[in-house]
């Protein structure tokens, strides 16, 4: 069953919100409902890598299709860069690399100082579950950021998480399962451009896509939720950089708010222009007390905003100019005070295994400069 026609059934009870606060209780939430999933399965994302995690998800996907389930994978071609890169560097799907991608990796392999692999171990799993009859899987889809899966057209599960080992098992991240209120069928509204972002309701989603209705986008959305807070910020973001981002923080310190930022002490891709952002807003500011910036010695990928204990905005978008302009995200938002304060306490929790940010931060300054040219390559090539 496609986006636009996901049904409305009947009375909804109210919605929920449940955090998964990490990768081992997301897979198991994730590969339950695959298991019990009567009708439809759909799953958007970036990166899918060919280990243990990658394997489980295809062989609990095959399953329901053997058992009549209407499988839909949206595959996007840019994370397969990735996928070569890191971890196992193996991708699930791409195992063709044609020359464009190839000379693309190996900048990438060698901007960052990692070898990976361009040389992909075939998938059996990965052919039959393209091959199955009640699978319909895109990869000529690009910029797909997003990692969303839908079940039955009822429950929504989103966030920060890739498909991998590192995402399950190692990543500081989020995901949040959504049931009730209609929750899929509001997605596919505000996918398919029928509704714009409605701040007043108890939740929607925060979306950047080609079409979106939406006059302001997801940064205008977003920025005038942060504009808004009026006694305190708490946020674990994976990847900073955006001046506007900055900006915005910037003014929420000024003006009284206490901020909170997690981020990682040395992030996997963009490490000197996430240092230098946080080195930005501490000198900007003037390093006051309202402002607590945290290292995490591990990968923090989540993306999670609370304001003032009442909304999240949680999901896939960076403080960063492909998450705000280029890339397509979805993100949760939602005015439950109940959630605002697991997820709240749940970065509390992130920053306690931290260390706060003092000047002067080290980072290469050469490699700010190029972290930016490589989003503005993204951008052109996007918008190309």
């Amino acid at each position: 069953m496609s986006l636009n026609s996901w049904p409305i059934t009947g009375a909804e009870p109210a919605p929920s919100f449940d955090l998964l606060a990490n990768g081992g209780a997301a897979y198991d939430r994730i590969l339950r409902r695959i298991d019990q999933a009567r009708r439809t399965v759909m799953l958007r994302c970036f990166e899918w890598r060919d280990d243990d995690t990658g394997q489980s998800l295809a062989r609990a996907l095959l399953k329901a299709a053997d058992r009549g389930v209407a499988v839909t994978i949206y595959k996007d071609r840019v994370g397969r860069h990735y996928e070569h890169l890191e971890a196992t560097k193996q991708s699930f799907f791409h195992k063709k690399i044609e020359f464009t991608a190839r000379l693309q990796t190996w900048a990438l392999m060698t901007f960052y100082g990692r070898w990976g692999s361009l040389r992909q171990n075939p998938s059996r799993l990965a052919t039959a579950l393209v091959a199955h009859p009640n699978v319909k899987f895109v990869d000529n889809k690009r910029f797909d950021h997003a990692k969303l899966y839908v079940f039955d057209d009822e429950t929504v599960i989103l966030g920060g998480m890739g498909i991998g080992d590192d995402f399950r098992d190692t990543n500081v991240d989020f995901m949040v399962e959504i049931t009730g209120g209609g929750a899929a069928a509001r997605l596919a509204d505000r996918y398919e451009g029928r509704a714009p972002f409605d701040p007043a309701r108890s939740f929607d989603y925060l979306l950047h896509t080609l079409r979106s209705q939406d006059r302001k986008g997801l940064a205008a959305e977003r920025f005038e939720l942060i504009a808004g807070a009026r006694e305190r910020l708490t946020i674990e973001m994976a990847y900073l950089g955006d001046p506007a981002s900055t900006d915005i923080l910037v003014a929420a310190v000024k003006r009284g708010v206490k901020v909170t930022m997690l981020t990682a002490a040395r992030s996997n891709v963009g490490a000197d222009l996430n240092l230098f952002t946080c080195a930005e807003l501490l000198r900007r500011t003037g390093s006051p007390e309202n402002l607590r910036i945290v290292l995490h010695p591990r990968m923090v990928h989540g993306k999670a905003i609370v304001g003032d204990g009442e909304w999240v905005d949680l999901g896939s978008a960076n403080f960063t100019q492909l998450s705000h302009g280029d890339y397509e995200e979805v993100d949760l938002f939602c005015r439950d005070r109940g959630f605002a304060k697991r997820v709240e306490q749940a970065i509390e929790d992130d920053a306690r295994a931290g260390e706060p940010a003092r000047l002067p931060l080290s980072y290469s300054r050469i490699y700010v400069a190029a972290e930016r040219a490589v989003s503005a390559f993204h951008a052109r090539e996007k918008r190309g």
